[in-house]
């Protein structure tokens, strides 16, 4: 799969360098009020987005044994692909499987992936399709890869997904506003 990652080590290397500033040298900072999907019901696209960026900016690291909380953190899911996809959408804690998130979704064809939807690899994989890139047959999604990787903003090329067996599906409860 090719990718252009947005680079985490930059992240990781702020987010150690902000821990040791003492608090009073930083400057306050305005926290987004908490997205307003209720847990397990209908959840619009610009919530999705909304948690998968905050996950993306707290820098998640991979552990599928271990939980992270969503953004209001009232709920704990799985730190894997699944787990991440599943606290983005507000679905059932811990977290659903690459084998089941289609058992909660509707087949779709590329051409109509929206912001919220995801491409799944059964039993393998899942992204979080955020955007379609400039460049045709590419898109950006959100991932929680693998312990190398951890989270992920990256663009991806849609003929390397399709070769690799991801489908694209969209989430029941997801509505567009």
């Amino acid at each position: 799969m090719t990718a252009h990652d947005t680079p985490n080590l930059s992240r990781r290397r702020l987010l150690r360098a902000a821990a040791i500033v003492p608090a009073a040298a930083l400057p306050a900072v305005a926290v987004a009020s908490p997205a307003q999907a209720a847990y397990l019901g209908n959840i619009v696209r610009a919530d999705v987005l909304e948690r998968a960026q905050n996950w993306y900016n707290r820098n998640i690291q991979y552990n599928g044994g271990s939980r992270a909380t969503d953004i209001d953190g009232s709920h704990t899911y799985r730190q894997d692909c699944s787990g991440f996809v599943s606290m983005c959408w507000h679905s059932a804690t811990p977290g659903h499987s690459t084998r089941t998130l289609p058992d909660l979704c509707t087949r779709i064809n590329w051409g109509q992936l929206k912001v919220g939807d995801i491409v799944n690899s059964y039993d393998n994989h899942c992204m979080l399709f955020h955007k379609w890139a400039a460049e045709s047959g590419h898109i950006w999604i959100y991932d929680l890869a693998d312990t190398s990787s951890d989270m992920r903003h990256v663009k991806v090329a849609t003929a390397s997904l399709r070769s690799q067996g991801y489908i694209p599906w969209r989430y029941d409860r997801i509505r567009d506003n």
